[in-house]
């Protein structure tokens, strides 16, 4: 087999792994770089015994293989920033956390202070503010949840 015929069988063989930028696993770079790392080191061993061509492609193709299944078992990390991914506010309070502060007596300005802080947005229903009430929460604090 000559080194052009080797490239382009293990090119076939390695492009189905790759799949796409949508996948949720790292299969397709664990497959990039395990097929480089594996052509390298198939081409060193191939060199050794004369073909150089034949052991880098072999070497690719394991290579590939061995690193699309490690990267597949590994998660992606969002890439996204939080404006395109519509990501929910990290520091967001609760609801339960608003009633926990009141009823352990800290100032409704500090509790207002702490909604502002965060950033913390509430879409308040009816039951809600009835439950904030009911656990001694001021109505200044259910304003300040309320954006106003």
């Amino acid at each position: 087999m000559n080194k052009a015929g080797a490239l382009f069988i293990s090119s076939l063989l390695v492009l189905p792994i790759l799949g796409c930028q949508s996948s949720p696993n790292r299969a397709p770079e664990g497959a990039v770089i395990g097929g480089a790392v594996g052509a390298g080191i198939g081409a060193i061993i191939g060199h050794q015994s004369g073909e150089t061509g034949e052991g880098a492609a072999v070497g690719g193709v394991l290579g590939a293989l061995t690193g699309a299944l490690a990267g597949s078992q590994m998660q992606k990390q969002p890439t996204q920033t939080p404006a395109v991914t519509g990501a929910v506010n990290q520091n967001q309070m609760s609801i339960q956390q608003i009633v926990n502060m009141s009823s352990q007596g800290v100032h409704e300005d500090v509790i207002v202070d702490r909604i502002r802080l965060t950033n913390s947005k509430f879409n308040l229903t009816p039951e809600d503010i009835n439950y904030l009430k009911q656990n001694g929460v001021s109505q200044k604090v259910i304003n300040a949840m309320q954006g106003w």
